[in-house]
């Protein structure tokens, strides 16, 4: 499988959402994270914390004001069952 970097802007239900704004955030913070990635399935994937998330994934977080390392981890719970 091969990877690309990508960067974007993602959209959001009302105003769109830099990548950029989303990937200063998580540094600001000091959070941990690689990326971003593109999939052979054309997604755009980001490692963080040790999870992988998609982009629309963090846009929403970042949107509902919730791009920390809790929403982080939050989010990573929910989606967990699909691995089980």
């Amino acid at each position: 499988m091969r990877w690309r970097a990508s960067h974007g802007e993602a959209r959001t239900d009302s105003v769109p959402v830099s990548v950029d704004a989303v990937i200063d955030s998580l540094r600001n913070q000091g959070i941990a994270f690689r990326g971003p990635f593109r999939t052979a399935g054309k997604r755009t994937v980001f490692v963080v914390e040790s999870c992988i998330l998609l982009e629309s994934e963090l846009v929403d977080l970042f949107a509902q004001n919730k791009l920390n390392r809790d929403g982080i981890q939050e989010l990573a719970k929910r989606n967990a069952w699909l691995f089980q």
